[in-house]
């Protein structure tokens, strides 16, 4: 695969996540009051909902601590039936939303016990507006996990859910940053193997590449001769330009995990999520602030995205910047790789700016170890 193919799937893969996780909503209402939020969560799903305040005043929920917040309803034998739970770990303040703004409810905290099997179910809140008393309802759907969910949560999500908590539970201080760091360091030794040989296969690609540059002006007119004479070539340097796409690919599902790891928080964690062991651990412990300095839990929209967007760059220019200095200047390959150690860092820095900030310090910290590895294949001599 040429760069320029790695490039287009790793934007395009980049756009995916995007998509994936800031789904679009078209929620519209003019209510004093608006539930927000999906409409559908399959078992096991923690149920979440955005409480926000369209009237002129401060909305005030009272704490139903340890009971689950706004009242909950199962639909059966054609009525409304009132279900509650309680749990140990839950905010025992009253919930204070000023005019225009959300609250987010996370139902963790209850989710294994209210919503635990198939259904229809209604979430509301009565409130006092001026001097009318209102309820604001919103109906959900929870069904049963299909096969991909199944395969997701619990050959993904949930091992790097675990090992995350399990770290932070063993680390002193419970800190988060360092937890993603040691996670960070242990998914690239998984990958170290697969991740060398990518890395080799790129730099053979970019000693064959005076070669395939040659091939394409002499068959320009002659496709499946190009085609021919390219495998050949492959086949002599035993270049396998797919080997470098693999530990790619890998990272995007690790990114979404742990995406939705930390994108409601750490104070409810949904207990279905924790394996046996973990279940005694209090997640309200966990620090998310690393250092000091920054909230991992929240978006970063300075300082994270410049450091990464830099690391990225120096990774970069260890890749192709060899590349470009020995290319033939009538190739195309130099503009394109100048325009991917540019652009890269910049697709980059936006993304970490735009999600919670343990998906950038993820990505941050896997770049330093791969600069690391970089140099090292860099300085070797086959």
């Amino acid at each position: 695969m040429s760069k320029y193919s790695r490039f287009i799937l790793f934007a395009l893969g980049f756009l995916l996540i995007w998509s994936f996780l800031n789904p679009k909503t078209n929620e519209q209402s003019t209510d004093d009051v608006m539930l927000e939020g999906k409409t559908k969560f399959a078992i096991g799903k923690t149920v979440v909902i955005n409480v926000k305040n369209n009237s002129n005043a401060d909305l005030i929920i009272a704490a139903k601590c340890p009971k689950n917040p706004l009242n909950v309803e199962y639909y059966m034998n054609g009525e409304w039936t009132m279900i509650e739970a309680e749990s140990t770990v839950c905010n025992k303040e009253n919930i204070v939303i000023p005019p225009g703004k959300k609250h987010l409810i996370n139902y963790a905290a209850w989710n294994q016990t209210l919503f635990d099997q198939k259904g229809k179910y209604r979430i509301s809140l009565e409130q006092t507006i001026g001097e009318t008393r209102k309820a604001f309802t919103k109906e959900i759907e929870v069904t049963a996990p299909g096969l991909f969910r199944i395969l997701w949560v619990e050959g993904l999500y949930k091992p790097i859910f675990n090992t995350l908590i399990f770290l932070t539970s063993v680390i002193p201080g419970h800190s988060f940053g360092w937890a993603i760091i040691v996670l960070t360091f242990i998914i690239k030794l998984i990958l170290l193997a697969p991740n060398q040989k990518a890395l080799k296969a790129q730099k053979a690609m970019q000693k064959v590449q005076p070669q395939l540059d040659a091939l394409k002006k002499k068959y320009k007119d002659n496709p499946q001769k190009l085609a021919e004479e390219t495998m050949q070539i492959w086949k002599k340097y035993k270049v396998n330009p797919m080997s470098s796409c693999l530990p790619m690919l890998i990272q995007f599902p690790v990114l979404i995990a742990l995406f939705y790891v930390v994108k409601d928080g750490l104070d409810f964690v949904n207990p279905q999520l924790l394996y046996s062991s973990l279940q005694s651990f209090d997640t309200s412990l966990i620090e998310p602030v690393f250092l000091g300095l920054i909230d991992l839990t929240k978006i970063n929209v300075i300082a994270l995205p410049i450091i990464v967007g830099l690391l990225q760059f120096g990774q970069m220019r260890l890749t192709l910047g060899k590349s470009i200095k020995n290319a033939a200047t009538d190739s195309p390959m130099p503009m394109m790789n100048k325009t991917m150690i540019y652009f890269m860092p910049l697709l980059i820095a936006f993304f970490t700016a735009s999600l919670p900030a343990a998906v950038g310090f993820y990505w941050g910290a896997s770049t330093i170890f791969g600069i690391g590895q970089q140099i090292v294949v860099n300085k070797s001599k086959e």
